[in-house]
């Protein structure tokens, strides 16, 4: 069974929602709403289940979108709105005049689109004068999430490796400084946790490996890289372990970690090849 894309809304009435749920196809797109901003928040609490945002705009509070954003979620949004001619929450969002609710599919599937070509440059607070409060996310932020939407609508639209191809605008050399030392940071915390449950007996170290690894593929990040941020972090536990007067030794068996990441990266350039 082909997994429906979720749709998470806020909405100002129930006569919206009525409307909403007559242009939507159930095969297709599964709708859930939220009444007000706090519950819409905490539906978001797991956004890995959610795929588009859809918000009426006189249901939305100024507040809402500096919250997302503080709390480092980005999604594909659709405001339902009859004169917006200004962006609120990311350069990807996709305006719905309230008339034309009818063509919210195919405003859905723009927003998917134009947010999988979301590049971590775009992610800036749109508004003139953002909320004290907002901050940009990270690009891995972005970069994650559109993976994983790829991932499913490869699923759901029997897409063949289309969603392989990487876009050298997130590649590192393109980012800003701020943002790269956003992504190498985010990457050495997916590393320590990779070396941390190494080798225990965890069914995420996978998980783990492939976050990291994803990661590094979509944004070019170079095998010398890697290896940087390895020896850096295993020059820092040796350090730790001298200090506790212990046996440093031990440390040169996660030269396998290493390696494994490598090999990783490896199958993932080798899928990425087009097939005859």
């Amino acid at each position: 069974m082909q997994p429906n894309v979720s749709i998470l809304a806020l909405l100002s009435s129930e006569q919206l929602l009525t409307q909403l749920q007559e242009a939507l196809d159930p095969q297709q797109y599964t709708l859930k709403q939220a009444s007000t901003e706090q519950s819409f928040i905490q539906d978001l609490g797991d956004a890995q289940s959610v795929d588009c945002l859809l918000i009426d705009q006189t249901a939305a509070l100024p507040s809402l979108f500096a919250a997302l954003r503080k709390e480092s979620i980005l999604l594909p949004i659709v405001i339902i709105s009859g004169n917006l001619d200004h962006e609120i929450y990311h350069s990807a969002e996709v305006n719905l005049p309230a008339a034309e609710i009818a063509m919210v599919e195919d405003q859905i599937n723009a927003a998917i689109k134009q947010f999988l070509q979301l590049s971590p440059k775009e992610t800036d607070f749109p508004l003139s004068s953002p909320p004290i409060d907002s901050q940009t996310p990270s690009p891995a932020v972005l970069l994650e999430q559109q993976q994983r939407l790829a991932s499913k609508l490869k699923e759901r639209l029997g897409y063949l490796g289309v969603y392989y191809k990487r876009n050298s605008i997130n590649f590192y050399r393109n980012l800003s400084e701020e943002n790269q030392q956003q992504l190498l940071d985010e990457l050495t915390a997916k590393y320590q946790g990779i070396l941390l449950t190494y080798f225990s007996d965890t069914t995420e170290l996978n998980l783990l490996i492939d976050a990291f690894v994803n990661l590094c593929f979509f944004t070019d990040i170079s095998v010398t890289q890697i290896v940087e941020i390895h020896m850096k972090l295993i020059d820092d536990y040796s350090k730790q372990l001298k200090l506790e007067g212990r046996n440093e030794a031990i440390l040169i068996n996660y030269r396998l970690t290493l390696l494994d990441i490598i090999s990783h990266l490896c199958e993932m350039y080798r899928r990425s090849i087009p097939r005859d």
